[in-house]
């Protein structure tokens, strides 16, 4: 693919830029990766009721929390507590020792999950666009954004789980509007997803970029983008 934009709608000025995070602003794989094995390792060498159960034993416990209560699956951190709490009752725990070994078990990976820093590629395009743009972040994940050097930056940070359902639906999109005072067509939503991004952002009346990085037919979306970049950077032709 080329490294020039391409515009599938008239392109007008917008006054806000939301951002989704994991895999636009950066590689989210390796450290989610590596939270993973770090929780796979505790688990085992740590917390001897459960170091028994193999990988797909844990997926059971996630799938039947999900099957129990379907909301769930759209927040990543609640969904995460609820099966090791369940696993640690199921193996002889008592109710209130397995939520409190649950919740810190999830701090201690939600630390290791955010132990990174964001590209400084991403960070200083972020910085020359707050000079012209409020910014938000918007993400169906769970990442400590202040610990990764993100949090000065971002009016605002809007996470699925609690109040807000998780993406592409369009609680917190919505939400955004209201704190900002804005029309929804006056900010353009930044990501990588298909669905959650492009699609969610349009339906809430958003404008949309979409960050295609891995060459994906635009056949594949379900709604079209106002504009598709091949690279983050090419957000400097909007300053």
């Amino acid at each position: 693919m080329s490294d020039s934009m391409i515009f599938y709608r008239s392109w007008s000025p917008v006054q806000a830029l939301s951002f989704d995070l994991d895999d636009t602003l950066y590689d989210n794989w390796p450290y989610i990766k590596r939270a993973e094995q770090w929780l796979t390792d505790y688990l085992k060498e740590q917390v001897y009721a459960t170091a028994h159960l193999t990988h797909s034993q844990w997926q059971a416990y996630k799938r039947q929390v999900i099957k129990r209560d379907p909301r769930l699956k759209g927040d990543v951190s609640a969904c995460r507590v609820a099966w090791l709490h369940l696993a640690f009752t199921e193996h002889g725990m008592a109710n209130s020792d397995a939520s409190q070994l649950a919740q810190e078990i999830f701090q201690q990976f939600l630390a290791v999950r955010s132990d990174f820093e964001v590209p400084a590629e991403s960070l200083a395009l972020l910085q020359a666009l707050a000079q012209r743009y409020r910014l938000v972040a918007i993400t169906n994940g769970n990442v400590d954004i202040a610990k990764i050097g993100l949090g000065s930056l971002f009016e605002l940070e809007l996470k699925a789980g609690g109040q807000f359902r998780a993406k592409p639906a369009a609680d917190m999109y919505q939400y955004a509007c209201q704190q900002l005072q804005l029309a929804p067509q006056q900010i353009a939503h930044v990501g990588d997803h298909c669905i959650t991004d492009v699609a969610g952002a349009t339906k809430a009346g958003y404008r949309s970029i979409w960050l295609n990085q891995n060459s994906q037919q635009a056949r594949k979306l379900q709604a079209l983008p106002d504009i598709e970049i091949s690279q983050l950077a090419q957000l400097q032709h909007l300053l």
